[in-house]
């Protein structure tokens, strides 16, 4: 009878061990962060290079889970996925105010050119400023300039929307 009691006892105590609650928290820079369908201009003209199409954009935290930084990928964009090529890196961001902008931002990813760089600026987020064009939800907007030390004086505008997760919004 001890045996199945000291059992039974190790069973309850098990059991209520596995009750931990823990809060579920996002990040210091939750408002910036999340996947992006923006369209490339140049000198407010769609670029002859991009057309009108939408390229995918992401920003997430560090791994410092700092809410002064965040990273930016604009890889979809300028990389080459043939050769195993990334461009991302890690901007300053301004949670308050949600907006981002880097000076001289080394790309962290392989690139043909190890040492490019880029400027962000007028790198911001609005919230609810957007429709998906097919469903119709409402979205966050973003947008931003980028500047690659490989094309210097080029100036790409891009703008578009937080990702909506509905199929028929995704490009």
């Amino acid at each position: 009878m001890k045996k199945y009691i000291y059992i039974l006892s190790l069973f309850v105590i098990s059991l209520s061990a596995c009750k931990k609650e823990e809060a579920v928290g996002g990040t210091a820079v939750e408002a910036l962060s999340g996947e992006w369908w923006v369209q490339l201009k140049v000198g407010g003209e769609f670029d002859s290079n991009y057309g009108e199409d939408y390229y995918k954009v992401i920003t997430y935290n560090t791994s410092e889970n700092s809410a002064t930084q965040m990273w930016l990928d604009v890889s979809s964009i300028w990389a080459n996925p043939a050769k195993n090529e990334m461009v991302f890196a890690k901007v300053n961001t301004n949670v308050g105010d949600l907006s981002f902008s880097a000076d001289k931002a080394k790309n962290a990813g392989p690139y043909y050119d190890p040492t490019m760089t880029f400027n962000v600026t007028k790198g911001k987020v609005t919230k609810n400023a957007y429709v998906g064009p097919k469903s119709k939800a409402v979205s966050d907007g973003i947008s931003l300039e980028v500047e690659f030390s490989d094309a210097p004086g080029v100036i790409y505008q891009l703008s578009g929307y937080h990702r909506t997760k509905f199929p028929e919004d995704d490009h």
